[in-house]
């Protein structure tokens, strides 16, 4: 399907100054890594222009974007990290540890830390967490889809083989450990692109936010839209996990530590949606109302 796309990891070399530290003399700068930065920003762009439509403030957005996207980075690589642990990898110190250029980072953990420091700075600023949420799930959505160019690229990001006529080739260099055997695997074996499935989920869950967002902006209560990303988020990353060989998995079995994080995110965003569409069961209206009344008064802003 993309036989004649050859594209070289590196998209350019920066020179080095003679008195920088190592034997290196030029600093390679990765597709991957320009693929997605430019998510990022459209991300942000859209983000930014939708925040404004709310009534929120944009300076805050821009400065919350920084150190959300470095702490997401940062847990996504110790999530990594953890997981190939499990699995019998081996790191001698700290630097091997958060050096994401070394490659390997899980998008999941990253998510879940990147939303412990945006609430964290969300409360510190006294800003609507809610008007944030709603912009930020689109944002990820297509961010990701962009990026997800950069693990072609890479050569990464692909399932079992497949017999299909959109698989594609594999370099033997880059493939998983069970899949080097070329008696098994000859060159011309074919794998399931994953990166091109979640891209085009991804690319169509933006689309159907956005849809909703602006039909329903002045109907739903904040947050709703977030919910819904969350739900079709989590419940895309646990299928697609069907397709990630390279994944942690829970013994023999083929579920991975990512399928359970994914789905437990989509039951989250499932029981957001009913909470602020107001179709949780009595019980749970009954519930949520008293955590509500024990919890103290804070004066928030409005802005």
């Amino acid at each position: 399907m993309f036989d004649n796309l050859d594209i070289d990891r590196v998209a350019f070399s920066i020179p080095l100054p003679e008195w920088f530290p190592g034997n290196a003399t030029t600093l390679p700068i990765f597709w991957y890594g320009i693929l997605v930065t430019l998510g990022i920003i459209i991300g942000v762009l859209w983000a930014a222009r939708e925040i404004e439509k709310r009534g929120q403030d944009i300076d805050e957005l821009y400065n919350g974007v920084i150190v959300v996207v470095f702490a997401g980075y940062i847990f996504a690589r110790l999530t990594y990290v953890i997981l190939d642990v499990i699995q019998g990898g081996q790191y001698s110190d700290i630097v091997q540890v958060l050096n994401i250029r070394a490659g390997g980072v899980n998008i999941l953990g990253g998510f879940v830390g990147a939303v412990l420091v945006a609430a964290i700075y969300i409360r510190f600023r006294n800003l609507r967490l809610w008007h944030y949420a709603d912009v930020a799930g689109p944002a990820l959505l297509i961010a990701q889809a962009i990026g997800r160019w950069g693990n072609f690229i890479n050569q990464e990001l692909y399932g079992p083989p497949t017999n299909q006529p959109w698989g594609i080739l594999i370099d033997p260099p880059f493939r998983l450990a069970q899949f080097s055997n070329l008696a098994e695997f000859p060159a011309e074996t074919r794998f399931h692109p994953t990166f091109l499935y979640e891209s085009i989920v991804l690319l169509i869950g933006f689309i159907l936010l956005v849809f909703l967002n602006n039909r329903y902006r002045d109907q739903w209560q904040p947050g709703t839209l977030f919910s819904v990303f969350l739900m079709w988020w989590g419940g895309h990353r646990a299928w697609i996990e069907l397709f990630r060989p390279d994944q942690a998995a829970i013994g023999n079995s083929p579920i991975t530590y990512s399928m359970i994080a994914a789905i437990l995110i989509a039951l989250v965003g499932l029981y957001l949606f009913l909470s602020f569409t107001n179709r949780l069961p009595e019980s749970a209206r009954r519930q949520r109302r008293r955590k509500r009344a024990l919890k103290p008064k804070v004066n928030r802003s409005q802005s």
